[in-house]
């Protein structure tokens, strides 16, 4: 049985503090697929923003760019903008940083 998205993306973060990069990336993408209605904008900006971070750092510029601008294009509802706030803040670091 797959894992939920909330769970996916936990494995991912823990993965990265690891140093576990390869399997990070494909947990974060299966997060990405696994969003439901419920979780999916915050997972998604979550996710969005930890691939940028992880492309930029392996200078896969490219790919970083289209993530980190997922993870701002990524409508969020009103009462969850707190909670995506730093991952958003985040994002346009790193995408100020590679223009």
């Amino acid at each position: 049985m797959p894992l939920p998205a909330p769970l996916l993306l936990a494995k991912a973060l823990r993965l990265l503090d690891r140093g576990e990069v390869t399997r990070a990336e494909v947990a974060l993408r299966d997060a990405l697929a696994a969003g439901d209605a419920d979780t999916g904008a915050v997972i998604r900006v979550v996710a969005l923003c930890c691939l940028g971070e992880l492309m930029a750092r392996q200078g896969r510029r490219a790919e970083a760019v289209e993530m980190l601008r997922l993870c701002l294009d990524t409508p969020v509802p009103d009462h969850l903008d707190d909670v995506c706030a730093d991952e958003r803040a985040r994002a346009r670091q790193l995408l100020a940083r590679l223009s």
